[in-house]
């Protein structure tokens, strides 16, 4: 990602529309209008290699924009082939290029316009697909989550500071900083407030989210099924209707997205209009008190019938990526389970949805809050147990030093840390043009 280059890509969702949103940003948002710099909002005509097309355009001049860029949005006719050709015009214009997914949002954090909290609640917002989940990002949006994690973050720096403060102190018996049972009140409360926050999960996050792999017979669930688990569990064969019960494994997610934990993978029998066959009757119960569905397709086309499947998360697979793409693809993800080609990026995708569908509390929406709070739990225990039962800290140093990487946990999401690693992950998650 360079900061300096003009970037571009669609606002607006795919598909036909209305009207479609093409958004710019950086120093040469405004060079395909071409003549003096535009200012507001105003009717306009975009001429680029031969292609006239009427827009409504409004001018976002710096630093007063989302980025912090002079900025442009484009309205337009919602034909995606007018889309496609409109980018294409514009990324022929020297030193614009397409945006790479969470691109405007970095740059608005970058430009001091958003914390890193506020631009993880953009993706959450994104993410979000019940009432409970937009609850939470909008209180992440809002800066409400960051005061909560600034508040444990402070009490930890005192508490830190008292612990120390008595270090200092050793040799005078009179002198105590702070009293051993204050201490483990005051860090029991502070660990019941982290353990709210998450939702009550425990150190596996409870009952893990159901993520379960629909599509018609012979659309390559159970081939993908052995593939993400790494080894053979369902029979697979090219005759439609092997799979006819529901095969439930445990996936591991965490190598991939660091306190991403588990998730259960179901693979079902393909699905077809007879419901009232046994597996087809077990397949809509696993359908239904699934968290995520992962909808294979070997075409890209996704077509609903006859699956009728009801309001849940879904991710889009084109299951036989090996292959050249159709036209009209709707994939999320194309994966080869044969050669393994995009697997780990579909189970970061999985990490991410199937947490996101799960809970509502935006420690459970976003694995890098629920790592970091599930860390710090377990600090603040650690120091609990050095600091039960007794008059004086018998170890203080080594509580200090607890506290202390406690404290780095708590920081990481209180804006006080923020390493690149962490940037990158955050943003990945972001889709194009956001």
């Amino acid at each position: 990602m360079n900061p300096g280059d003009t970037i571009v890509a669609p606002a607006s969702p795919p598909g036909r529309s209305a009207r479609a949103i093409v958004r710019l940003s950086g120093p040469l948002a405004f060079a395909p209008l071409g003549g003096p710099r535009p200012r507001g909002i105003a009717p306009a005509v975009l001429r680029l290699g031969g292609l006239e097309v009427p827009v409504l355009a409004a001018a976002l001049p710096s630093p007063n924009s989302y980025t912090g860029e002079d900025t442009l949005e484009l309205q337009l006719p919602g034909n995606p082939a007018l889309v496609e050709r409109v980018l294409h015009a514009i990324t022929s214009i020297e030193g614009i290029r397409l945006a790479t997914p969470g691109e405007f949002t970095a740059r608005a954090y970058l430009a001091g316009r958003l914390t890193l909290s506020q631009a993880e609640g953009v993706a959450a917002t994104i993410a979000a697909t019940t009432r409970e989940q937009l609850d939470a990002a909008a209180d992440l949006l809002g800066g409400r989550t960051g005061e909560r994690y600034r508040a444990w973050a402070e009490e930890l720096a005192t508490l830190l500071a008292l612990v120390e403060a008595g270090i200092d102190f050793t040799d005078q018996e009179d002198v105590v900083a702070i009293a051993a049972p204050t201490l483990s009140t005051r860090l029991t409360t502070l660990a019941q407030q982290l353990t709210q926050h998450l939702g009550g999960v425990g150190e596996h996050g409870g009952t893990v989210p159901r993520v379960v792999l629909v599509g018609r017979p012979n659309a390559g669930k159970s081939t993908l099924f052995n593939a993400l688990l790494g080894r053979r569990r369902a029979v697979t064969s090219p005759e439609a209707g092997t799979t006819r019960d529901v095969l439930s494994e445990e996936l591991d997610l965490s190598r991939e997205v660091p306190g991403a934990g588990a998730v259960m993978l179901q693979d079902l029998a393909g699905m077809e209009d007879t419901p009232s066959r046994p597996d087809q009757h077990a397949a809509r119960e696993a359908v239904c008190a699934a968290d995520l569905l992962l909808w294979c397709d070997p075409s890209g086309h996704f077509d609903a019938a006859p699956l009728n499947l009801p309001m849940k998360p879904i991710l889009r697979v084109r299951t036989f990526g090996d292959r050249p793409p159709a036209t009209g693809t709707r994939e999320d993800v194309a994966v080869c389970a044969l050669d393994g080609w995009h697997l780990d990026t579909l189970r970061r995708a999985v990490a991410d949805a199937a947490t996101t569908a799960h809970a509502a509390s935006v420690a459970a929406l976003l694995p890098r809050h629920r790592r970091a709070m599930l860390a710090a739990l377990g600090r603040l225990y650690e120091a609990i147990a050095l600091s039960a039962d007794a008059e004086r800290l018998e170890e203080p140093e080594v509580i200090a030093l607890t506290l202390r990487l406690a404290l780095d946990e708590v920081g990481e999401l209180a804006g006080q840390i923020s390493p690149d690693e962490v940037l990158g992950r955050v943003f990945a998650t972001f889709c194009v043009g956001k």
